[in-house]
């Protein structure tokens, strides 16, 4: 039997991590297929696949003389005697399935289906391999596994850790790659002592299915069935948990800052952004799943990386101010203290409400009659003559009329995206439609 490399883990690193918004983005691979994936592997379809692989139809054939076969009764049972009866021979496609994982953002998730994989693939290779041929597939086994668990390892560490680092707390990288790798090896470890202890754990000695035992993908499920290998969460500063890394990676995912402020906006529009982030930052530290020590720190980092880009911002258009074509008096610096009124307001509308959905329309309004009390056509400053940016806010169809038969081309509205935006980070950390916006005819301007 020879490993095959170059296929294995197609679907986990076949190409390099994507950046997003200067992060790694991980991204949600929706795998359905037939046999594997993320689906669950029943006894019914995993047996439909072997007759079919068996049976393979012909389309091209007009004397084919096998039907396509859509439900297991179909299966005659002499084929299930069959596949008992049959002699060892290795199915490279049983062991890819099982290394088939969504790599999404539940850290928890993906490490417990990747150590049960690789625990049911030595166990397999142990009862059919020795000696040298033995260890050189256990060794590709190492290798392969291995590099993949730093690939994800790396990832969360880099966004998460990274994302720290840059914001004022040291040694996040490593703190959160060495809770990643600890939790893993954890995994591997009780899973190896369940399958020693409990030899049928998938139930199929003596069954008609116990062919499958054969099968890397089914019995790996099986072994995540029955084994849990979910930690208590420890809420020290000093060690994270895998749910609150997963979190936080969701919340860094969705901390835009490039082009965070529209060049359009004003204060107030750049206070609504601001107070947008702080909000999901805000919903982040309420989970459960969070401890306080982990929360202040997002939090107290986002804050920084907030002001961080507001003065990235004014001191651009401070080293304008030297060029003699530059009208300072039309487009200033941006003045913090009103940003930053707009997202205190936020957060102070949403400890009086308690509901997200009314503190995210409520800040709106707040935000958009604070600017308009400010509009003077006959003014100087340039973003409060003709606010564009609020005037495109609930419509902009005008700014897309050239566009109208363009494909590829944003047309929502900048409240749209807002909603589109929150909506979907809120669903994804608290699971719960509670805390979306609720919009309805009287939220928005026509």
């Amino acid at each position: 039997m020879q490993i095959n490399n170059s296929s294995l883990f197609v679907n986990l690193n076949g190409r390099p991590p994507v950046l997003h918004n200067g992060f790694f983005k991980l991204i949600d691979k929706k795998i359905h297929s037939f046999y594997g994936g993320n689906e669950e592997i029943t006894k019914d379809n995993a047996l439909l696949h072997k007759y079919r692989m068996a049976n393979p139809i012909k389309i091209f054939e007009k004397d084919q003389k096998y039907k396509p076969i859509e439900a297991v009764s179909d299966v005659p049972h002499e084929f299930l005697d069959q596949l008992n009866a049959e002699e060892y021979s290795w199915d490279a496609f049983r062991f890819q399935s099982a290394f088939d994982i969504e790599w999404g953002g539940d850290l928890d998730y993906v490490l417990s289906r990747l150590a049960a994989s690789y625990v049911t693939a030595s166990e397999h290779l142990k009862s059919h391999f020795s000696g040298t041929e033995l260890e050189e597939h256990m060794d590709q086994l190492d290798a392969i596994v291995s590099k993949v668990m730093n690939q994800r390892a790396d990832i969360f560490a880099e966004n998460v850790g990274g994302f720290l680092e840059n914001n004022g707390f040291a040694g996040e990288k490593e703190k959160i790659y060495d809770v990643i790798a600890s939790e893993y090896n954890n995994k591997i470890q009780q899973y190896s002592k369940y399958i020693k202890q409990n030899s049928d754990y998938a139930h199929l000695e003596g069954t008609e299915y116990e062919w499958l035992s054969n099968d890397i993908a089914y019995m790996a499920q099986e072994l995540r069935k029955a084994c849990d290998t979910t930690q208590d969460s420890d809420t020290s500063e000093e060690r994270y948990s895998l749910e609150e890394i997963s979190l936080a990676n969701r919340l860094v995912q969705d901390l835009t800052f490039d082009g965070l402020f529209d060049s359009l906006g004003n204060e107030e529009s750049f206070g609504l952004d601001a107070g947008m982030l702080l909000l999901k930052t805000q919903l982040f530290a309420e989970n459960s799943l969070v401890s306080k020590q982990f929360a202040d720190k997002m939090t107290r980092a986002v804050n920084t990386r907030i002001d961080d880009v507001i003065n990235k911002i004014n001191n651009r258009i401070l080293r304008l101010y030297d060029d003699p074509y530059y009208d300072k008096e039309r487009a200033p610096i941006y003045d913090k203290s009103e940003i930053y009124d707009v997202s205190t307001m936020m957060l102070k509308i949403y400890k009086e409400k308690g509901n997200y959905s009314e503190t995210i329309l409520a800040s709106i309004e707040y935000a958009l009659n604070r600017s308009k009390s400010k509009e003077d056509k006959n003014g100087i400053i340039d973003r409060y003559k003709m606010n564009y940016y609020w005037k495109r806010f609930y419509d902009n169809s005008d700014c897309f009329r050239q566009f109208y038969y363009s494909e590829g081309v944003d047309k929502r509205t900048s409240y749209q995206k807002l909603v589109d935006s929150w909506n979907a980070y809120a669903y994804d950390v608290s699971k719960f439609n509670d805390c979306q916006i609720k919009a309805n005819s009287l939220s928005v301007l026509a």
